[in-house]
């Protein structure tokens, strides 16, 4: 298409994000006969162009798909190399790159008018990477199904940006595997408190609203919420619980306190009916939240469907219109981030199982995401709008692979 993205992409996150000089700073822990510069670019590389697996990513190097990008003379990395350098990767090193970046977003003014209506929404979930009945290291978390049969896996808890582009993974924290003294894992809304901790301790106030599922509706998360000057707000489904019973009653004998209209195209408009109470006891009574119930009648043409959704919040100033929003944005991490990561960057794939290498390679993903992203949305006018496609774009940078030539790359510039 002659859009010359291959150079575009590289001078963009080189000049913004410097990522030349934060790959010459990565690290492992032991000698490579490779520059770990060049083993960290050609990985990092082949996670934007979303390679499947190490299989084809050899198969590239065989190729030389990348010799073009890389200084004359740059000694070629066999793929045992590569696996052999993520499995004895300095894992701060990485962390603090993707640091850089997400305070270079926040810098750059990136979400200067919010994500929602003004206001600085992520989205907080948990994500299994993949799961083995024969691979394992001592990272694992195990289950057993119902024939007995132990399972291996990884989890990771991720925050990330919902609602306007980019949708920039702001963090991750990996969930640590049960210990001697307990015969369980470690839970998500523990990974959960911990990773908004440190997300706090390196950007500050990185978000107005934390937004979650059912499973957040804990009094522990909320005040984990609450200290570090954030909201929190959290669909819930289980009618079992005393707020949602108490808030259930109380509306059932009024009227909805407000009615919108939310339209959505020529032929589908949404009619929704809202109550909203405030000051309902959590289990911690010290937590007086807010609760809402909307039932949504969504037109779609001749067709007519019925929706009814209640969330808690424990912001008491937010309108409703843009509480509804930030329910429905909470998709977001499934759709744009989760989704997207597992069929596009292909998350959920074993590229390397070691009790390092798990975490470095999905720290390669995030930033690899991360990246393109900010230049599809950044670097390219009215993306959404055109209905431009990611895929086609990343074929063209593969397809310039081929035929760039008498080009240095600014990312080995810097080194």
């Amino acid at each position: 298409m002659g859009r010359n993205c291959l150079k575009q992409i590289l001078t963009y996150i080189n000049n913004v994000y410097d990522v030349g000089e934060k790959i010459n700073s990565l690290k492992n822990k032991n000698k490579s006969p490779v520059k770990i510069s060049t083993i960290s670019f050609i990985v990092l590389f082949g996670f934007m162009i979303q390679i499947r697996s190490f299989n084809r990513l050899e198969h590239l190097l065989k190729r030389n798909r990348f010799k073009k990008l890389l200084p004359k003379k740059t000694k070629m990395p066999y793929i045992d190399a590569v696996r052999r350098s993520l499995s004895d990767f300095e894992l701060d090193g990485l962390k603090n790159f993707h640091s850089h970046i997400v305070k270079n977003t926040i810098k750059n003014k990136v979400f200067r008018n919010g994500t929602i209506d003004g206001l600085k929404v992520v989205a907080i979930d948990g994500t299994e990477l993949f799961e083995s009945t024969k691979k394992c290291c001592d990272k694992c978390l195990t289950r057993n199904d119902k024939n007995g049969t132990k399972h291996y896996f990884h989890t990771s808890i991720v925050c990330a940006a919902v609602g306007s582009d980019p949708h920039i993974i702001m963090g991750q924290e990996m969930l640590n595997p049960k210990k001697d003294s307990s015969d369980k894992n470690e839970g998500e809304i523990t990974g959960a408190k911990r990773l908004i901790k440190k997300l706090y301790g390196e950007f500050h106030h990185f978000a107005d609203i934390i937004v979650a599922d059912a499973l957040y509706c804990k009094s522990t998360w909320i005040k984990e919420v609450l200290s570090i000057g954030m909201d929190a707000v959290i669909r819930v489904k289980e009618e079992r619980l005393h707020i949602i019973k108490d808030a259930l009653a109380l509306f059932k004998c009024r009227e909805a306190d407000k009615e919108l209209l939310i339209k959505q195209g020529n032929k589908k408009y949404t009619i929704i009916k809202v109550w909203d109470e405030d000051n309902f006891e959590m289990s911690d009574s010290n937590i007086k939240a807010r609760f809402l119930k909307f039932v949504e009648e969504i037109h779609t043409g001749d067709k007519i469907e019925f929706k009814e959704t209640w969330i808690i919040t424990t912001d008491k100033f937010t309108p409703l219109e843009t509480l509804w929003k930030i329910i429905h944005n909470r998709w977001h991490i499934e759709n744009n981030a989760f989704h997207q990561l597992k069929t596009e960057w292909h998350l959920d794939y074993c590229f390397l199982h070691s009790s390092t290498g798990v975490e470095t390679v999905l720290m390669f993903i995030i930033i690899a995401f991360n990246l393109m992203q900010l230049y599809f949305f950044r670097c390219i006018r009215n993306f959404r709008k055109k209905h431009l496609l990611q895929i086609d774009f990343i074929e063209d940078i593969k397809d310039e692979l081929v035929i760039i030539n008498n080009w240095i790359n600014p990312i080995f510039e810097t080194g």
